[in-house]
């Protein structure tokens, strides 16, 4: 009985050691990167550090945490910032931010308001932290800007997979449900007047290359950039309007793509009337475009619906012969 009493007491004894330095170092590591982030001219303060959880947790909060990049001019501020981990699962990050945050841009600041706002991230374990699996999650989301708009959003939830056999390819899930877009931004979308307050849901799954994995250096020096988009399903509704796509896109250095998309497109017609009131499409190429859906559509037998395939090459988005105008650029900043 005393073997085993001493046993035990020796396994707590390791284990509180195990746990006391953990601890400390995470402190340390956590001053030590607000310091480099310093001495690369970032702004990076916090008021606090401290870690409690012991012996089976390691439960962080930061308070008073201020950091602005000078290269992008964004700047983030937050009360607190709490993240947690299981002691014997260190590489498997629990975070939570406050329900009140700000975001701030070289013209404007944003306050950031969530009943939830959540995220769990699991790292390969080594000193580049790359991602193997990340989630987040959240709920009543609101934006108010110094700017004089404001946006919210019902709720919305984020997944991505490192998969396995391939670099930096990460499967994508993305779903975000009733949003009301800034009107400032409506109101340059949509000058013909179609489209309701409410943006009803948008849902995305796809297969995502990039020409680096995602680790601590997306943070610290640059993002990895997309060289490769398999859009699996794109479904997304807006009032009476609709559009889902699925294909394949390869992006060049400057965030262009080059490749083919099926679009399947609800209510065309008036999609057709916001792109020219907004100036997207002249009336050349709109009449154009409308004939053109028009004839498909009528051949189809389904008037408001249509399937169309979309190329997108030299920087241009095409409708058969037909430039829609510029290819969408999927640099990340």
């Amino acid at each position: 009985m005393r073997r085993v009493l001493m046993v035990l007491l020796a396994t707590a004894a390791i284990w509180s050691g195990y746990w006391l330095v953990s601890a400390r170092l995470l402190e340390s590591g956590l001053q030590v990167w607000l310091e480099e982030r310093r001495s690369e001219s970032w702004v990076a303060d916090a008021g606090k550090i401290g870690v409690t959880g012991f012996p089976t947790a390691f439960n962080a909060a930061i308070t008073g945490l201020t950091l602005a990049d000078p290269d992008t001019g964004l700047a983030w501020a937050a009360p607190e910032f709490r993240f947690a981990a299981k002691s014997y699962k260190p590489h498997e990050i629990h975070a939570t931010w406050p329900d009140r945050q700000q975001l701030s841009t070289p013209d404007q600041k944003i306050d950031i308001g969530a009943q939830r706002m959540q995220a769990a991230l699991h790292f390969r374990p080594g000193p580049a932290l790359a991602l193997t699996h990340g989630q987040a999650d959240l709920d009543g989301f609101t934006l108010i800007s110094t700017a004089g708009w404001t946006a919210d959003m019902a709720g919305a939830s984020l997944v991505a997979d490192a998969e396995d056999g391939a670099e930096a390819r990460y499967s994508i899930a993305f779903e975000a449900s009733q949003m009301r877009p800034p009107a400032p931004l409506v109101a340059m979308l949509d000058r013909a007047g179609i489209l309701p307050d409410l943006f009803d849901h948008l849902r995305l799954q796809a297969l995502v290359d990039f020409d680096t994995e995602w680790d601590r250096h997306a943070i610290e020096d640059r993002r990895p950039q997309i060289t490769r988009l398999d859009l699996t399903m794109l479904d997304a509704k807006w009032g009476d309007l609709a559009v889902q796509a699925a294909g394949a896109l390869d992006v060049d250095a400057d965030g262009l793509p080059t490749g083919d998309v099926t679009l399947r497109a609800t209510n065309w017609r008036d999609m057709i009337a916001i792109a020219r009131a907004s100036g997207r499409l002249s009336d050349g190429v709109a009449d154009q475009v409308e004939a053109t859906l028009g004839l498909i559509a009528g051949l189809s037998g389904r008037p408001e619906t249509i399937d169309v395939p979309l190329r997108f090459a030299r920087g241009l988005t095409w409708l058969g012969p037909v430039p829609l105008g510029p290819a969408p650029d999927f640099s990340i900043r």
